[in-house]
C-alpha cells in the first residue's frame, strides 16, 4: 500500500511517497495523494540529514523503479560522499556511457536528496540544473561542506 508523508525542512516541504518502510519517491513543491502515513522511518531520516547527520540515508530501502540503466547511474549517485561533488562525465565514465545519458537519468531521478543528485555538476564547476532549484541544490551542498567542515 502506498502512503504519504511530509517533513517541513529549511529548503521547503519535502514530500515523501513510501511503500512500507521503503521510500518510493521525495519531492518539494507538489505532495502526492494517499493515505498518510505515521511516523515513518523514511520521514525520520530526512529530518536527521537536516539536523546534520549526513549518513543518515544509508541503507535505507528505496523502491524508485527506473530502468536498469537509470538505476545504475542513481546507484554512483549514492556512492558520492556527502559535500563531494563529481561531473557528468565522471559518472559516464565510470559506467562507459555518454554524459548525457548520465544527465538525462540524473533528472530522471524521482528520490531528491536521498539519492543525491544534487551532488552532480558540469564539467566546468558550474551549477547547472535541478529539478528543485539551483537554490536548493546549493543550499544542499553548502550543508553538507558546512557539516563536514564542523565535524573535521
Amino acid at each position: 500500500m502506498t502512503q504519504i508523508d511530509e517533513v517541513e525542512t529549511p529548503i521547503g516541504i519535502a514530500f515523501l511517497q513510501l511503500e512500507g518502510d521503503s521510500l518510493k519517491a521525495l519531492r518539494f513543491e507538489t505532495p502526492f495523494a494517499g493515505e498518510r502515513a505515521t511516523k515513518s522511518l523514511p520521514a525520520e531520516r530526512v529530518r536527521a540529514y537536516f539536523s546534520g547527520d549526513l549518513r543518515a540515508f544509508d541503507g535505507l530501502e528505496l523502491a524508485a523503479g527506473g530502468t536498469e540503466f537509470q538505476r545504475k547511474v542513481w546507484q554512483l549517485l549514492r556512492e558520492i560522499p556527502p559535500g563531494e561533488t563529481r561531473t557528468y562525465g565522471q559518472l559516464a565514465a565510470q559506467i562507459g556511457s555518454h554524459p548525457r545519458a548520465v544527465g538525462s537519468a540524473n533528472g530522471s531521478n524521482p528520490i531528491a536528496i536521498v539519492v543525491p543528485c544534487h551532488r552532480v555538476i558540469a564539467k566546468g564547476g558550474g551549477m547547472c540544473g535541478y529539478a528543485w532549484g539551483i537554490e536548493r541544490k546549493q543550499w544542499l551542498l553548502h550543508h553538507e561542506q558546512a557539516r563536514l567542515l564542523r565535524a573535521g
